[in-house]
């Protein structure tokens, strides 16, 4: 979560994103701090995005410190919850300001957007394994918007039969179904079924033994992609038995 400078730089990507990105769709989501964190009802990041209802914008977002090259609010163990993301294949990445950025600039100096996002550099978890970043080896937002990177929305959104529609609904357990679920099993699902999924999702922190019956009713083996959101001890016992077939 943003606190102190990380706020500014937080301010100062959404103003230039929306700058930069005038005169196409550009919807944008900052999480208050309450929000954040890796239960299933929470965001795993500080903004999310999405451009023209297809790029998926996901970004963690830090202040470095200039003088010393260090990310001083670098969280070993908020790291090690993104690579979870990242190995779901989730577009989760670290933002940070590698220079002083012209958004801060007053008047807004020609082109101060742009600048701006190019001085943004953007990397996943796992090419920043630590407060220490490779700022030289770590791509600008400028480049990852203007590049090819594999992250349409679009066709996610459309795996789950419009149950999902905007960026406020990017959850975490909404991520975990979008990206850790097969495509062969989401395209299998009846829009009924993905909607009782989400359900469960939009109402559980952590997923109690029904909640995870319920899911593998719908999703069979593929639920198991949830277990890390659910007590293992609790898991280990044999599901509650419904009396008049499940209750969704």
């Amino acid at each position: 979560m943003v606190t102190g400078k990380e706020n500014k730089v937080q301010a100062a990507i959404q103003a230039a994103l929306q700058e930069y990105c005038r005169g196409h769709s550009l919807q944008l989501f900052p999480p208050y701090a309450n929000q954040q964190g890796s239960d299933l009802r929470k965001y795993c990041g500080d903004l999310f995005g999405l451009v023209d209802n297809a790029d998926l914008i996901a970004l963690e977002i830090k202040e470095l410190d200039v003088q010393r090259r260090v990310l001083p609010a670098f969280d070993p163990d908020q790291h090690e919850i993104a690579k979870q993301f990242e190995r779901l294949g989730v577009p989760l990445a670290y933002a940070y300001a590698a220079a002083a950025l012209p958004y801060y600039e007053f008047p807004h100096p020609d082109r101060w957007a742009e600048r701006t996002l190019a001085e943004v550099k953007r990397s996943p978890p796992t090419p920043l394994p630590n407060g220490t970043p490779d700022s030289a080896n770590h791509q600008s937002m400028l480049d990852w918007l203007n590049g090819a990177h594999g992250t349409n929305a679009a066709g996610l959104f459309g795996r789950v039969h419009g149950a999902v529609r905007s960026v406020d609904e990017l959850r975490n357990g909404i991520l975990v179904l979008l990206y850790g679920v097969s495509d062969q099993t989401l395209a299998a699902l009846s829009a009924d079924d993905i909607v009782r999924v989400v359900k469960v999702l939009e109402r559980s922190a952590n997923l109690s033994p029904a909640d995870h019956a319920k899911l593998r009713q719908v999703l069979a083996a593929s639920a198991d992609v949830f277990d890390r959101f659910a007590s293992r001890q609790a898991l280990q016992r044999p599901p509650e038995r419904e009396r008049d077939g499940p209750s969704w």
